[in-house]
C-alpha cells in the first residue's frame, strides 16, 4: 500500500476550534484527517491517503479537495482553495497546452450568443463545462466536460463530429505544439484502457495510429479511437473506479476533448443565429 500525506488550505471561513471530520469521501482510503485553524480566516486540512498506488492517491486527493471545498462553502464567504500539496507527486503532464490566437471578429461573432444564453440555466451550464477548473479537481472537471459531450452534445458521434474533432485538434496543436498532441495521444495508447465488452481501446487506437500515413498523423479513424478511450475513462470515473487511471491519463483525456466541445459549442451557437 502507498501512503501519501496531504495538506489543503481553504480560505473564507473562520473556525472556532480544531476538529476531526466524522466522515469523508473515499473514507476507506483516508486516515487521520484534521481540520485546524489557519492564519487569516483559513482552515488547514491534513491527513493521510493510503491506497494501492501513488496515482490513485493523487486522484483521491483531488476528490477530497472538492469535498471539503463544498463542505466549507455551505458556511463560509467566497471559499476557495488557497493551497494544496502532497508529499509525493503524481504522474503529470509537463508543460502547458497552447493558447489559441483569436481576433475581434471571432469574438464578436459569439457575443450575441453568449448574451442570449446568459440567463438560461441550461445554456449557462453548457458554458461552465468549458471554463477553467481550480487546477486541483481534474477528475471532476473532466467528468463534467465528458458528461456534457457524451450524454447531451453528442451521444452518438458521426463522421461530421469526427471531422470536426480532427480539425479542432490540428487547429489547436500546430507548429511547436504538435509534439504535445502526439504525447497526449501516446498517453491514451499506453494506458491499457479496456471497455465493458473487454475491447482494449488503447490497443485499437495504437492500430489505427499505425495505419495513418504522411505528415497528417491524425484522421477520422484516429479521432474515433481517441473518443473511444475518453469515453471509457469517463465511465470509469463516473462509477468511481479509479484502478488504472492516473492523473496524467485523465488530464490528457480532458485536454484532448476540450477543443472539440469548444468548437461544437461555437458552431452550434452560430447555427442558432
Amino acid at each position: 500500500m502507498e501512503q501519501t500525506r496531504f495538506k489543503l488550505i481553504i480560505s473564507g471561513i473562520k473556525l472556532i476550534s480544531d476538529f476531526r471530520p466524522l466522515d469523508t469521501i473515499h473514507s476507506r482510503y483516508i486516515r487521520d484527517v484534521l481540520c485546524s485553524i489557519g492564519d487569516r480566516n483559513t482552515v488547514v486540512i491534513t491527513g493521510t491517503i493510503c491506497s494501492e498506488d501513488q496515482n490513485k492517491n493523487f486522484l483521491i486527493a483531488e476528490d477530497l479537495t472538492v469535498f471539503f471545498l463544498r463542505l466549507f462553502s455551505l458556511f463560509g464567504v467566497n471559499c476557495r482553495i488557497e493551497h494544496f500539496e502532497l508529499d509525493k507527486g503524481g504522474d503529470v503532464l509537463w508543460g502547458y497546452p497552447p493558447v489559441p490566437l483569436v481576433d475581434g471578429k471571432m469574438l464578436n461573432d459569439q457575443i450575441g450568443n453568449v448574451m442570449s444564453a446568459f440567463f438560461e440555466p441550461q445554456s449557462s451550464a453548457e458554458f461552465q463545462v468549458i471554463q477553467a477548473s481550480t487546477g486541483v479537481d481534474v477528475p471532476h472537471h473532466f467528468r463534467t466536460l465528458a458528461a456534457f459531450f457524451f450524454e447531451e452534445l453528442c451521444p452518438d458521434w458521426d463522421d461530421h463530429v469526427l471531422g470536426e474533432f480532427v480539425e479542432a485538434l490540428l487547429e489547436r496543436y500546430e507548429g511547436q505544439y504538435v509534439k504535445r498532441l502526439q504525447e497526449l495521444i501516446h498517453v491514451l495508447c499506453e494506458a491499457d484502457i479496456i471497455d465493458s465488452t473487454n475491447l482494449n481501446q488503447s490497443s485499437r487506437l495504437r492500430s489505427v495510429m499505425q495505419n495513418v500515413s504522411g505528415l497528417k498523423f491524425i484522421d477520422d479513424n484516429v479521432a474515433h479511437g481517441i473518443l473511444g478511450c475518453i469515453k471509457v475513462i469517463y465511465l470509469q470515473i463516473r462509477q468511481g473506479k479509479y484502478d488504472g487511471l492516473t492523473r496524467k491519463l485523465v488530464s490528457s483525456a480532458h485536454e484532448l476533448l476540450l477543443p472539440l466541445v469548444q468548437k461544437l459549442l461555437r458552431s452550434r451557437t452560430l447555427d442558432n443565429t
